[in-house]
């Protein structure tokens, strides 16, 4: 298949090639590498050397070189300079995996005309405020659903029902990562009720004490450090004093996630949405 990569945002998508099919060729690409730390550092009175006191990952600036090549380049090659106008999503396909990294700059200098109507070529920045590269799409992992099995008539011995209780994650990325909660109330209830997420690798624990309302979707974003009901709203003030979003991350490794629910009613569902960082997508 070789390589492709796509630029997509709300004006459209362009599509990068690394061979000769297309009319946008990728003739160069620098900046796949893995992220470059920025260090801060203290010099003592005699004392060799230094200390390295803290490290952060600084933004990724991804830089490639493409030429557009067609009958009539003229046409092509506005649309990409339009859909490159504006922030978007860089989505990258190779035989060994596929990654996705959000773009909120790009740089675009003038483009070099070589073969008038025909062939053009154009330098692109894309500068990346988070450096780390994610899978191409979410992956999303049940952790409570009650299921009736029970058909009319039955035979025994027979399932009555079936139940989604937690659930296991394995992180493949470089470091950790902070997953999205989703909980569904298909019924109100007239208390509020416990709802303790635990992640039992790292002992860090979540509990949210609320009163949902029918058809209440209640969306956790520990990335965001948010959480919201489809009904209410902001609701974060109903989170356990003891609880703080920031714990609740899914570490690199197997991630061994329980749920604790009260007097939930039959049809509720919670969800956990998330996806890998990777340091790198180098393409060798």
């Amino acid at each position: 298949m070789g390589m492709e990569m796509k630029f997509k945002n709300a004006l459209g998508e362009v599509v990068l090639r690394g061979d000769s099919r297309g009319e946008f060729r990728i003739c160069e690409v620098e900046g796949l590498a893995p992220v470059l730390n920025e260090y801060i550092t203290a010099v003592y009175s005699n004392y060799d050397g230094q200390e390295t006191l803290s490290q952060r990952a600084t933004p990724r600036a991804v830089t490639m070189r493409l030429e557009v090549a067609s009958s009539n380049s003229a046409n092509p090659l506005r649309y990409a300079l339009r859909v490159l106008g504006e922030k978007g999503t860089l989505y990258i396909k190779t035989d060994e995996f596929e990654r996705r990294i959000r773009c909120s700059q790009i740089q675009i200098p003038d483009v070099k005309k070589v073969l008038k109507g025909q062939i053009a070529t154009f330098t692109m920045q894309l500068i990346c405020d988070n450096p780390y590269f994610e899978d191409a799409e979410d992956t999303v992992l049940p952790l409570y659903k009650r299921t009736k099995l029970l058909l009319t008539p039955f035979t025994l011995p027979t399932a009555f029902g079936e139940l989604v209780l937690g659930g296991k994650i394995e992180i493949d990325g470089n470091i950790s990562t902070e997953p999205i909660i989703t909980l569904y109330y298909p019924e109100a209830l007239e208390a509020a009720e416990s709802i303790v997420l635990t992640n039992e690798t790292t002992g860090k624990s979540i509990r949210l004490d609320y009163a949902p309302q029918k058809d209440d979707t209640v969306t956790v974003d520990i990335k965001s450090r948010k959480i919201t009901s489809s009904i209410a709203g902001n609701i974060i003030n109903y989170l356990a004093d003891d609880s703080f979003l920031g714990d609740f991350v899914l570490v690199r490794g197997l991630n061994v996630i329980s749920v604790n629910v009260g007097d939930v009613t039959a049809g509720f569902t919670a969800e956990c949405r998330y996806n890998n960082l990777y340091s790198e997508a180098v393409i060798v």
